[in-house]
C-alpha cells in the first residue's frame, strides 16, 4: 500500500516590525513614533538588530520585513485553521528560544507558513527556522511554497489527536535543509513526517514517528529515523530521480520501509537499516531498473536486486 501525499492549507491577522516599519498587533496598527513621541512607542525589542515577538494569543503573526526575530513567549493558541507565523519575507531568522506555537482545534493550519503572500509568485530565500522549540497541533509543523536556500533546525512538531504533517517544502522551491527536528504523530496514519515537493533538499538526522515522502530529484536523505508509524520512506510518483539515501533507520512501521515506486529510477540506497515492515525494502521497478541498493541491513524485500 502507497502513501498518499495530501494537500496543503491557511489564513489570517498581524504582527512585524521593521525600524520604523508600521506593525499590526491584536487588530491595532502601531507605529514606531520616533524619539519625540514616547508615550505611545510600542514595538518588537531586542538587542543586536533581533526583534522580540512578544507572547501572544493573536494568530498568526506576520513577519513581513527581513531580520532576526526572536520568541519572547508562546503563540497562540491559533482559532482552527488559522496559522501561528507566517514568514512573507526573504533574509529571516526566527529563533524559538524554546518557546511553543500552538492550536487550538487539533491539526488544523500551519504551525509556521513560509511563502510571500501578498505575491505568490516570488520566491524568497534565506529562512532560517531555529530550534529549540515545539509546534504543536498543526495540520503542518512549517509549511513553505515558493521559497528555496532556507532551513529548520532543532524544531518538534506534533499532531496528537487528528491527521497531520510535520515539516512540507512545497513546489516551487528547493534547496532546503531539515536537520535534527522531531515529529510526533498520536497515532501512525498515512501522513508525512517529512514532505518534499522539491529537487536538491537535505534532510539530515531527524527522528520521525512518521514517513519521509520524496517526490524531487536529487535531494540528500541522510541518517533519519522513521519508524512506529504508516510507512518509513517512500520515493515516489515515478520522477523521483537521482537521489541519495544513506544511513537510515526504519522500523516497525504497518507497511514499507523503504519503497521507490515505478519510474523513480537512477536512486542509490545504501547502508540503511530496516526491519519488521511489511516489506523492509521494496522497488517497484523491473530488476531495481538503474536504482543502487548496496550494503543495507534488512530481513525482507520485494526483489532479489536489493541488497
Amino acid at each position: 500500500m502507497k502513501r498518499i501525499f495530501p494537500k496543503l492549507a491557511a489564513v489570517a491577522i498581524v504582527l512585524a516590525m521593521c525600524l520604523g516599519a508600521p506593525v499590526v498587533y491584536a487588530n491595532r496598527p502601531i507605529m514606531d513614533p520616533g524619539p519625540d513621541n514616547g508615550h505611545d512607542k510600542k514595538k518588537m525589542e531586542g538587542e543586536g538588530g533581533h526583534k522580540t515577538i512578544p507572547p501572544t494569543p493573536v494568530c498568526p503573526v506576520h513577519i513581513t520585513q527581513p531580520g532576526n526575530y526572536d520568541l519572547g513567549g508562546p503563540v497562540g493558541p491559533c482559532p482552527s485553521g488559522v496559522n501561528g507565523i507566517d514568514i512573507e519575507a526573504s533574509n529571516v531568522t526566527l529563533h524559538l528560544n524554546g518557546f511553543s506555537i500552538n492550536q487550538s482545534t487539533p491539526c488544523t493550519g500551519d504551525g509556521i507558513h513560509v511563502e510571500n503572500q501578498a505575491n505568490p509568485a516570488a520566491m524568497l530565500s534565506e529562512v532560517h527556522v531555529l530550534g529549540p522549540g515545539m509546534i504543536n497541533d498543526f495540520f503542518s509543523g512549517l509549511m513553505s511554497k515558493n521559497a528555496a536556500d532556507s532551513f529548520v533546525k532543532q524544531v518538534m512538531a506534533t499532531c496528537q489527536t487528528g491527521f497531520g504533517h510535520g515539516f512540507r517544502i512545497g513546489s516551487p522551491g528547493g534547496r532546503w535543509k531539515i536537520q535534527g527536528n522531531v515529529f510526533r504523530n498520536g497515532t501512525p496514519q498515512q501522513s508525512c513526517a517529512i514532505s518534499l515537493f522539491t529537487d536538491d533538499n537535505d534532510v539530515v538526522g531527524n527522528d520521525l514517528n512518521d514517513g519521509i515522502c520524496l517526490v524531487g530529484s536529487n535531494n540528500t536523505i541522510v541518517n533519519n529515523t522513521a519508524s512506529g508509524g504508516d510507512g518509513g520512506m517512500e520515493i515516489g510518483f515515478g520522477f523521483s530521480k537521482d537521489n541519495e539515501i544513506h544511513g537510515n533507520t526504519t522500523d516497525n512501521n504497518i507497511f514499507f520501509g523503504i519503497s521507490i515506486d515505478a519510474g523513480s529510477t537512477g536512486n542509490n540506497i545504501t547502508g540503511n537499516e530496516s526491519s519488521n515492515n511489511h516489506p523492509d525494502m521494496e522497488d517497484d521497478n523491473p530488476n531495481c531498473d538503474s536504482n543502487k541498493w548496496e550494503g543495507n541491513h534488512f530481513n525482507t524485500a520485494s526483489q532479489t536486486c536489493i541488497h
